[in-house]
């Protein structure tokens, strides 16, 4: 049976409305999907501005959100990610689907297209 997983990663002014994990919860639910969520901070206040220096990181060190979906059925699998990119936006950067597997990545990049918030 094949196996889809996708991390999207939304990066600071991304996501059309906040994240939260209780509403990933219920989406998870929602289609018998496992959802992960990992929200990385690493700006900082300097001279009155949120900062950060990117230069030399690696990009899961960045600020960021992660919206991990995995599951075995492509139907359920698309429709969530639909549900997902219609409350949140698809992620923006080139780097969004980073560690992505195959099956995953095609599916989610697919649906930008047509379901990404893009307008």
């Amino acid at each position: 049976m094949k196996k889809y997983y996708v991390k999207l990663r939304y990066y600071v002014g991304d996501p059309l409305e906040e994240i939260k994990e209780e509403e990933l919860k219920s989406v998870a639910q929602e289609y018998g999907l496992d959802i992960s969520y990992d929200k990385i901070e690493k700006r900082e206040m300097k001279d009155g501005l949120l900062q950060e220096d990117t230069m030399n990181s690696r990009i899961e060190d960045i600020t960021q959100e992660v919206v991990t979906v995995s599951g075995d059925d492509e139907e359920s699998f698309s429709d969530c990610i639909i549900a997902l990119y219609k409350k949140y936006r698809c992620p923006r950067t080139a780097y969004s689907l980073l560690g992505s597997n195959q099956a995953g990545h095609k599916i989610a990049w697919d649906l930008m297209d047509f379901y990404g918030g893009w307008e």
